[in-house]
């Protein structure tokens, strides 16, 4: 089922109420489908400066799949197995229950390594000591320090670093801007909202962290969604192979007791393979996958209705401030057509 260039109004008008009436400072929304971009728009002024379709943003967790995704390109080429250690890469934790969780654990949150603030100094230091505060496997809980752990089994088995594999998706057709950054040079819409949540930002930044440290356009993330829609109707392997990426959309923590920050979160946090797959009720239609990032980033695939949007904003906590991001992925798919 392909939507019409027409059939987005619903969801562009939220962004734009959203923008308009707050407290989103500004929003870009695109659609694609696998033939490409059918829509992108821009909306809002922020600190004077006019929003445009080809602006910069920080992603925050967005940043997860794109990791998950080119670590999966090492599991499909036989350089790296699920089964990894994470002790294998980190001698250091050679005998200790955190040596022992697999890649696999670590890119569906089921982990149990314990979780140091985001913008914790030296996150790759940290990984070095890291605990679990439950049996691997056993529960779920969200975790950033492990995507230090998938960086570190990534670049063990491929001696490429992380940057220069996420870089290697500005390969793809539509796709140039996209990289794991420091922000310096990016002329990113600054991130409101950091003060009030006790995030140093530019910590963060600096670290280039693996969890969320990646900087893109809508249509960078429009035009991969584009080419992972192509890989589900035409069996095209441009980002990972079809077995790969359906792979990735296997539930691994169904059933699986959560440990979250926020208890209302817990219908939100079925993962895959790096990818969360929402259950919550106050949604339509469920055969999506994809992320959103703390900022307000969203970016979500409907392989069955051939169809991804992403939402690029920059303010953090939007359930805070009294958004609904289930009213905009409503009114995105009861208006395709």
């Amino acid at each position: 089922m392909t939507a019409r260039a027409n059939s987005y109004t619903h969801a562009l008008n939220w962004v734009k109420r959203s923008v308009e009436n707050g407290p989103l400072p500004v929003g870009v929304f695109g659609a694609a489908t696998s033939t490409g971009i059918q829509e992108i728009a821009a909306f809002g002024t922020d600190d004077g400066r006019r929003a445009a379709v080809d602006d910069s943003f920080a992603l925050f967790s967005v940043t997860k799949p794109l990791v998950g995704l080119a670590t999966m390109r090492a599991v499909e080429r036989g350089r790296l197995s699920l089964k990894a250690q994470l002790a294998e890469a980190i001698p250091s934790l050679a005998g200790t229950p955190a040596g022992q969780v697999t890649l696999d654990q670590l890119l569906s949150h089921r982990s149990g390594i314990a979780d140091p603030p985001l913008d914790a100094p030296d996150p790759r230091a940290l990984i070095e000591k890291a605990k679990v505060i439950f049996p691997s496997g056993t529960m779920s809980q969200y975790c950033n320090l492990a995507f230090v752990g998938i960086e570190k089994l990534l670049e063990q088995a491929t001696g490429i670093t992380l940057v220069d594999h996420i870089a290697a998706f500005n390969d793809l057709e539509g796709v140039s801007t996209l990289e794991l950054s420091t922000g310096e040079g990016r002329n990113a819409h600054r991130v409101h909202g950091t003060e009030a949540a006790g995030l140093n930002f530019d910590q963060l930044a600096a670290a280039r962290h693996p969890a969320a440290g990646a900087y893109a356009t809508a249509s960078d993330l429009l035009s991969l969604g584009s080419a992972l829609l192509r890989t589900s109707t035409g069996g095209s392997a441009e980002v990972v192979h079809p077995a790969t990426l359906a792979a990735m959309r296997v539930n691994r923590t169904a059933g699986l007791p959560r440990l979250n920050s926020k208890p209302q979160d817990a219908l939100d946090q079925d993962w895959g393979l790096t990818f969360n797959l929402q259950k919550s009720p106050a949604l339509l239609e469920h055969t999506f996958y994809g992320h959103g990032g703390w900022s307000g980033c969203e970016f979500s695939v409907y392989p069955e209705l051939d169809v991804c949007f992403v939402l690029m904003t920059n303010i953090l906590d939007l359930p805070d401030h009294g958004v609904r991001t289930d009213e905009l992925r409503n009114a995105f798919v009861t208006g395709l057509v």
